[in-house]
């Protein structure tokens, strides 16, 4: 995002067909989330949306990429049910797997902090699942958003309220730092150090091991990067470290604080 504060996107491909233009006098009062049901980006939403009677407001693409859409005084045509339309704002997001469904660290993380973003704009509070904000298939018979309202559903609101608590300076528990100790076999992974693969779609690497920090480069699926440290905890991940050529240190997340996913494999 060019802005999070101003809701800004990173581009904005306006739609003219399949949405609505104004709300009808109506307020926002919830997000609904989807899922691509592929790896799509802002572009390839705005080609299919030309024919497809459908829309959203915004993309999330496999990179981290937001695309606008519609614009949010609008209403997209996302949710199956015209009342819910009318009070909602409708965010897609990138598939990078199918079998099963899963969104990368890149999408689920500025998904979230999108949530995050229009909930403090909207004044809709705290996000909540099942409050302010809701799956597709809450409205339609779907399966929409998948692993979003599954396997990704925890740490995805996680870091949605963790990004509202930033943005809202609301006081929250200070996350906490400590070393861990080296993956077993059973972790399905010896993280130690050396030659990684990533293995999601998009990763990011940011200047300080924690979501809040600034996102400066980002390694795409089968892309290598050579730790020379990692076991830092923090804000429900494990991160790993790494000189660039610049000499700066950086950090990129490894897995779950619960190692329940890696997202680099030893190459």
């Amino acid at each position: 995002m060019k802005s999070w504060e101003n809701l800004e996107a990173d581009e904005d491909l306006i739609l003219s067909t399949h949405m609505t233009k104004g709300r009808q006098g109506c307020k926002v009062d919830k997000i609904v989330l989807h899922h691509n049901c592929g790896n799509l980006t802002g572009r390839d939403c705005y080609n299919t949306w030309q024919t497809r009677e459908a829309s959203a407001h915004y993309q999330v693409a496999a990179d981290g990429r937001v695309t606008q859409l519609v614009w949010d005084t609008d209403t997209a045509w996302h949710s199956g049910d015209w009342d819910a339309n009318l009070t909602s704002i409708g965010v897609e997001h990138a598939d990078i797997s199918s079998s099963p469904w899963m969104i990368s660290e890149a999408t689920l993380d500025n998904g979230a902090h999108l949530v995050a973003a229009l909930c403090k704009h909207f004044g809709l509070g705290r996000p909540q699942w099942g409050v302010n904000v809701f799956p597709h298939s809450h409205f339609s018979a779907t399966a929409c958003p998948a692993s979003i309202a599954g396997s990704q559903n925890a740490a995805y609101m996680a870091k949605a309220q963790a990004w509202y608590d930033r943005m809202t300076g609301a006081t929250a528990p200070t996350p906490t730092v400590q070393p861990t100790q080296p993956a077993t076999a059973s972790s399905a992974a010896n993280v130690l150090q050396g030659t990684y693969r990533v293995n999601v779609g998009g990763l990011n690497v940011r200047d300080r091991p924690s979501v809040s920090g600034n996102v400066v480069a980002t390694y795409s699926n089968g892309q290598t990067v050579n730790l020379d440290h990692w076991g830092t905890v923090a804000d429900g991940y494990i991160w790993g470290r790494y000189t660039a050529y610049s000499g700066a240190i950086r950090y990129i997340a490894l897995a779950p604080a619960d190692k329940s996913t890696w997202y680099l494999v030893k190459a």
